[in-house]
């Protein structure tokens, strides 16, 4: 089965380098400098499990379709770069093309929607850390990298059975599981809420826990999350609150989100698409969100006056 990979950063590089080394036929669509680096030089990923430098690579740029159909497409970009990256993941699907979105987020599948029949569309998620350090490189920052994927219409079986071997081939942590709607939001019932406090406060993971205020904003913007989740029919488990919270009590005192790596850096932030998509989801189902509400202002106020500043600690960044 052939494998495309749109948006080599953290996510798309990681993964689509670990199944290009264990000989999986991959493809990879990326644009600019990065693009030009792939093509030149290869891909090389800095890892804690175990380094690796792909070269050569069948690159493509982006809209540029396939010589050879295309079974699976992981798509990997920043959820701002979605929709404009949509054609491109077109050019790609054929017959009997699945298209898996790993974003940060849970909206992918209605951003793809006029492009991408929905039905070839089962969203996945992943847990990891890095970032692109620089044109062909990519950095995985700790050890976790797992991908958590499954079903989301009928017929995605035969295409994510293909997946899972290819995942067991080349040595990828993965999850298959039957319920991906409410794996798409315990991931983002945490994310929201780390990747907003991390960079409104300017703190990693252990700045949260150890400040009461910090912590008790915290807790009160995942049990929005988990309530909006819950009034979009999504059968989220009771105890999902405590479990969320008790992961980042589990994260490293120094990890700190992609987003508050990003604000630092002066990238564009996923906000909108995060705490914005918590705030704009809670009003559409009529469920009062304050906190999460006076969190995005805060952080929208802080952008538009160009406010950056240095963490007070930390190095990694958590996906």
């Amino acid at each position: 089965m052939r494998i495309a990979v749109v948006g080599v950063g953290a996510v798309g590089g990681y993964f689509g380098a670990r199944l290009a080394a264990a000989g999986e036929d991959v493809l990879f669509v990326a644009r600019g400098a990065h693009g030009r680096a792939l093509r030149a030089s290869g891909l090389r990923l800095l890892s804690p499990r175990g380094d690796l430098h792909l070269h050569p690579l069948r690159v493509l740029h982006p809209g540029e379709p396939s010589d050879r159909p295309v079974g699976l497409v992981l798509v990997a970009v920043k959820m701002y770069d979605l929709a404009a990256a949509a054609p491109a993941v077109a050019a790609l699907v054929g017959p009997d093309t699945l298209v898996l979105p790993i974003e940060n987020g849970v909206e992918a599948a209605d951003i793809l929607g006029p492009v991408v029949a929905p039905a070839r569309v089962a969203p996945a998620v992943a847990y990891i850390g890095g970032h692109v350090e620089a044109p062909g490189v990519v950095r995985h920052v700790g050890t976790t990298a797992k991908l958590v994927f499954g079903p989301w219409n009928e017929g995605d079986e035969p295409r994510l059975a293909a997946f899972a071997a290819a995942c067991r081939r080349a040595g990828i942590d993965h999850e298959e599981s039957p319920a991906m709607a409410v794996e798409l939001w315990r991931k983002f019932v945490f994310l929201a809420p780390f990747a907003a406090m991390t960079a409104l406060a300017r703190v990693p993971a252990g700045g949260l826990r150890e400040d009461p205020a910090l912590w008790a904003r915290t807790r009160a913007l995942v049990e929005e999350a988990a309530a909006v989740g819950r009034a979009r029919g999504v059968p989220l488990p009771t105890d999902l609150v405590e479990e969320r919270l008790a992961l980042i009590r589990a994260l490293p005192a120094g990890m700190r989100s992609s987003m508050l790596t990003d604000l630092l850096a002066g990238r564009r932030l996923e906000l909108d698409w995060l705490l914005g998509a918590v705030v704009r989801l809670g009003d559409a189902a009529g469920v009062p969100v304050p906190e999460s509400r006076a969190v995005l202002a805060a952080l929208r106020a802080e952008l538009a006056r160009g406010a950056v500043d240095q963490p007070r600690a930390g190095l990694r960044t958590s996906r």
